[in-house]
């Protein structure tokens, strides 16, 4: 495999990517949907993934046909996840890799750019003792517009003082790749579905342990 080599800092999403959380916003999701009396679906949770909690619940209304408020069911869906971060698990390779990055014998700066929502991801995160790994995280409350536009990830390169030239980040998502690209960064995939626009990243894995060998990180 070769190496994609050299680069200055490392920009990780969360969801599906580090934290196997997916199943756990499908679950929270629905919940929240059948409670106003709607049917989520997974075809209807695909359409959604990367692109931010406001995308989600506006696709609700429009599907679904329940009046919303993007705020406040916002705040609610949140509530309901945090509460059942306990059940969450880390992504296969996750700690091998953030443990190869904090061996580097030159700092590497390496922040998380999600779309959530910060409280969100500190839980999340705070879970596995990883908000300390990272020098910065930058989240969808963080920025104006979420992924697929490129702004959260050109807020972590700025934040870590790196050109996002100099950036990799690893993305699950469509919408993160494509934000990726649109950063002017190189974008490692780790999919956790098949879709003919993963061909826009910069290289494809299986997951965090092939993105490692990738990286060069030992």
């Amino acid at each position: 495999m070769t190496k994609m080599t050299p680069f200055k800092a490392l920009i990780f999403d969360m969801d599906g990517l580090m934290v196997d959380s997916e199943p756990l916003w499908f679950e929270v999701q629905r919940d929240f949907a059948l409670a106003r009396g709607g049917e989520w679906t997974s075809a209807l949770a695909d359409l959604c993934v990367g692109k931010g909690l406001a995308n989600t619940i506006r696709v609700m209304e429009r599907s679904l046909g329940f009046a919303v408020d993007v705020d406040r069911d916002a705040e609610a869906i949140v509530d309901s996840f945090i509460g059942r971060v306990g059940s969450l698990s880390l992504k296969g390779g996750c700690e091998d890799i953030v443990d190869a990055i904090a061996r580097l014998p030159t700092r590497l700066p390496r922040a998380v750019a999600s779309s959530s929502a910060r409280r969100l991801v500190e839980a999340t995160l705070g879970r596995f003792g990883l908000v300390e790994r990272f020098d910065t995280l930058v989240c969808g409350d963080s920025v104006t517009r979420p992924k697929p536009a490129p702004d959260i990830f050109l807020l972590a390169a700025s934040r870590l003082g790196v050109s996002p030239a100099a950036c990799i980040v690893l993305e699950d998502s469509v919408a993160g790749v494509e934000a990726a690209h649109a950063a002017g960064m190189r974008v490692v995939a780790v999919p956790e579905r098949a879709d003919a626009r993963f061909a826009l990243a910069d290289a494809v894995v299986a997951d965090l342990h092939e993105a490692r060998e990738l990286l060069g990180l030992r």
